[in-house]
């Protein structure tokens, strides 16, 4: 409040009691009016779903219903949306989450779906649209629809590993990071509204990104890319040939030979290179006997169920993270997305905590 609305010019002469009585009555209620309209408006605007510029999360194998599951976390997300929700998701049959999409949609949300087409018909997927939710999906495309993101608002992104099932949530190693960025969502939302709005097309025109450098508010730089348009290989494979210390990956599917050529040269070099690889996922075509017998330490997974990630962290600082398997597929025929995220100690020594934590 203005507080020279409490004051006037007034003249000299002695004023009788009961205007200046007036005085601190006017002021009360004037503070008490813009109290007032501050309440209205703290309470009409959106809740946010996070308080810092970025959150990240990995799967709670084992742990179904815990609250910190990627799952919950996704619900509590989607209940929080307010004006539009846009997700391009290459599976979704998590009951609770096609429940919260509903839900976003019956309190007016503007949701929209866009899947791979073998999986349209999951019993989830025919759910949304008994109800009138928008569902496209990429027709017979010669890739997959494999993204795995959702835009919340025009200003979160949801993105990582995690297909929305079951055992996406509680089997599976799978990591997401949520940003709460304008620029990124930006990105995204574009990246979407093509996919949807000519799902015949069965890709996107992904070479044009509107903000192919992100900056967060805490210093955090995000590049974005988009296959199979976007060039994705030349990008990672100068960050692995960046590399000064150490890289650690997590695989679920690694069989891409310029990438896999790339971290051997590193090791040689005398960089430190350790990964991961899903266990079912090593086949004649994999990488990992190439890099085993060259000396690098790579190991396969131990869990039941899959390691899901696909993430390499170069030098403690720089993550790079998404739907994007290291494949050829991944790069010339699916639709995917890459983030290389910069300048973050703190993300990549969360993605370092998880590698440890899969390998021990």
């Amino acid at each position: 409040m203005n507080s020279d609305s409490s004051t006037h010019d007034t003249p000299t002469a002695p004023q009788v009691s009961k205007p200046k009585l007036f005085v601190p009555f006017l002021l009360i209620l004037l503070c008490a009016v813009a109290i007032g309209f501050g309440i209205r408006y703290y309470k009409s605007r959106p809740d946010t779903t996070t308080q810092a510029a970025w959150e990240v999360y990995f799967s709670e194998v084992n742990a179904t219903g815990s609250s910190y599951s990627l799952e919950r976390r996704l619900v509590d997300k989607l209940g929080a949306a307010t004006v539009r929700v846009d997700a391009a998701l290459y599976d979704l049959d998590a009951a609770p989450v096609a429940d919260a999409f509903i839900k976003a949609h019956n309190r007016g949300v503007a949701v929209r779906i866009f899947t791979e087409a073998d999986n349209i018909n999951e019993s989830e997927i025919e759910r949304l649209q008994e109800v009138g939710i928008p569902v496209a999906d990429d027709g017979d495309n010669d890739g997959l629809m494999h993204h795995k993101f959702i835009v919340i608002d025009e200003r979160y992104v949801w993105t990582g590993s995690y297909n929305i099932t079951h055992n996406g949530a509680y089997r599976n190693n799978n990591n997401v990071i949520l940003i709460d960025s304008v620029p990124l969502a930006y990105n995204f939302t574009q990246e979407f509204r093509e996919l949807f709005l000519d799902p015949q097309l069965g890709k996107s025109s992904g070479a044009f990104i509107a903000y192919p450098k992100v900056s967060l508010s805490d210093g955090t730089q995000i590049f974005t890319y988009f296959s199979p348009e976007s060039d994705t290989v030349s990008p990672l494979l100068k960050e692995i040939k960046a590399a000064k210390n150490a890289i650690h990956f997590m695989a679920f599917s690694f069989t891409h030979d310029a990438i896999g050529d790339a971290m051997q040269d590193c090791f040689q070099s005398g960089i430190e290179v350790q990964g991961v690889f899903e266990a079912r996922q090593v086949d004649q075509h994999s990488e990992f006997k190439k890099l085993k017998a060259a000396g690098l330490p790579v190991v396969k997974d131990g869990n039941s169920g899959m390691m899901h990630h696909k993430v390499i962290v170069v030098d403690e600082e720089t993550v790079i993270t998404g739907s994007y398997n290291f494949s050829k597929n991944a790069e010339k025929r699916n639709n995917e997305n890459l983030l290389i995220i910069k300048g973050n100690r703190e993300i990549a020594a969360a993605y370092l905590a998880e590698f440890k934590k899969i390998t021990r």
